[in-house]
């Protein structure tokens, strides 16, 4: 640094490459998570939804870093790179903080991922159209003391010297303030989460895809579908093969000609067989209690998981910078090479925290990318054309000539359970 407080100009070159390296690797993590999460089956889980969501913001910060300080004095390129930063630089705390939002939901109320989706679009306006609305309004101020209030900076344009103190009011507060909401919401959790220790062995272990070492399984059932028409006494049942249901069930008719019957069976296990509860409802009732009583919602544990990592990447990038801050106003007249440095280093780095973040809650769906891009397997496409993909229904389709169909279901259990149940199926058919 010379003697009047400026940078010298290997320390600025030192500034700019770094940013713009970190900005390339950072770039390619972003083109990773928005290409796979969009076409690729095994990554589109509701984990991932809002670190995509995010990467758009990821993404227009690291445009304005590779920038870098070539805008400082280019008018119009130095107000664009500064609307880009004050636009996308607090996004992702935002979004840890939507995502907290979801852990509260998800743990204290119960709220399921198709609650949580229907809140997607209010997070998308609040994160980037609460950051619009300044980062646009800005691009038109200009006052005779003070000038505009984007100009050149120490590490890029963005809000000028003069103005210094709306980078603290417009940005870095309202940052701390939702990293300060969402460390609330995560010691609450965190009480939870330690009551269940004992069922949550790796809970804290990120590279545990299944942390829920006791008391969950993951059973395969199989279902088989046939017409009712085309059963035999062979086939073991006699008469007719609903009674048994719905002499159990009220308003149910003896002999209501169902033409298909489904048959669900996942082994035999007399402890859970209860012949006081209707065979129809006995699966899911056991299956509801005993994930109730010891586990109430799985999905919720490994979105708080991936939702903490996230946090804590915002961690990584705010902690320094707002050092970095807070030096600037207590020394106006000085320039901190090392806070600058470490500043230009970690505030590139969102994209990139963010890609590692997805691929460590990600593992099972990377291994089965590098598998198919080897050759080995196919490529879980999804199909974009025809919109999000939909499950086969258990229903008759017109014209169908198929006597039997075979399909299998993966069920979440807390504990292994079995059932043996014949559920009645109506046909379907579309006119």
């Amino acid at each position: 640094m010379d003697p009047s407080g400026r940078l010298t100009d290997g320390q600025t070159y030192a500034l700019m490459i770094t940013e713009r390296v970190v900005s390339v690797f950072s770039i390619i993590g972003i083109l990773f998570i928005l290409v796979t999460f969009y076409f690729l089956n095994s990554f589109n889980k509701p984990i991932n939804r809002l670190v995509f969501y995010a990467s758009f913001g990821n993404l227009g910060m690291n445009i304005a870093c590779l920038i870098s300080e070539d805008s400082i004095h280019a008018g119009p390129l130095c107000q664009f790179q500064a609307f880009l930063i004050q636009m996308f630089l607090g996004v992702d705390a935002f979004w840890s903080c939507c995502m907290a939002w979801n852990v509260y939901l998800a743990f204290f109320h119960k709220y399921t991922d198709r609650q949580l989706r229907s809140l997607d679009k209010w997070y998308l306006l609040g994160c980037y159209g609460a950051s619009f609305v300044p980062a646009l309004a800005f691009l038109f101020v200009d006052t005779r003391s003070r000038g505009k209030i984007y100009g050149p900076a120490v590490l890029w344009c963005w809000i000028g010297i003069k103005w210094d103190f709306l980078r603290i009011a417009m940005l870095y507060g309202i940052v701390w303030v939702a990293i300060l909401f969402a460390f609330g919401i995560y010691i609450k959790a965190g009480r939870v989460i330690y009551k269940r220790r004992d069922k949550l062995k790796g809970f804290l272990n990120p590279f545990n895809e299944n942390p829920f070492t006791t008391g969950v399984v993951t059973t395969e059932i199989d279902v088989t579908i046939v017409p009712a028409d085309q059963l035999s006494p062979a086939s073991g049942h006699h008469g007719n093969p609903f009674d048994k249901i719905y002499n159990g069930i009220p308003g149910m008719e003896e002999g209501r000609p169902d033409p298909y019957i489904v048959k669900v069976g996942v082994g035999e296990n007399e402890h859970n067989k209860r012949p006081s509860k209707p065979e129809l409802l006995r699966m899911r009732s056991i299956t509801r209690e005993e994930a109730i009583k010891e586990n109430p919602n799985p999905g919720a544990w490994l979105y708080a998981r991936v939702a903490f990592l996230f946090f804590l990447s915002m961690l990584i990038i705010w902690i320094p910078s707002s050092a970095n801050r807070v030096y600037s106003l207590a020394h106006p007249d000085r320039i901190n090479f090392a806070l600058n440095y470490v500043s230009a280093l970690v505030l590139p780095m969102q994209g990139l925290l963010n890609a590692i973040v997805y691929v460590i809650t990600s593992q099972t769906a990377c291994h089965e990318l590098v598998k198919a891009l080897r050759g080995h397997r196919a490529m879980p496409w999804r199909h974009i054309g025809g919109g999000f993909p939909r499950r086969q229904g258990l229903r008759g389709r017109k014209g169908s000539n198929t006597s039997a169909q075979r399909k299998s279901f993966h069920v979440l259990e807390s504990r292994a359970g079995t059932s043996d149940v014949s559920v009645p199926m109506e046909a379907h058919t579309s006119g």
